[in-house]
């Protein structure tokens, strides 16, 4: 019994499944793609609100504390500055 005209018969199926595993591999390469893109744009919306939110915390009640110590620290170099003037 010769095997090689068998093989021969199934080189068309052969043909069809390689037609059918290239398409199932661009598919998946554009599914990881776009999953991808929703990952890092999740990200950029959740680092965002939560820059949103600790700088609104930080605006309402710690920037008038950290502003006078600011201005204070520097207020001791420039009065020390304008006395050594006069």
């Amino acid at each position: 019994m010769n095997y090689t005209n068998y093989l021969k018969l199934l080189d068309p199926l052969q043909q069809q499944l390689s037609g059918v595993y290239s398409t199932a591999t661009l598919i998946i390469s554009i599914l990881l793609l776009l999953w991808a893109v929703n990952f890092i744009l999740g990200l950029i919306s959740k680092i965002f609100v939560l820059g949103k939110s600790v700088g609104t915390f930080y605006r309402s009640f710690i920037h008038r504390y950290i502003r006078i110590l600011i201005y204070s620290f520097l207020g001791l170099f420039t009065n020390k500055s304008l006395r050594e003037k006069a």
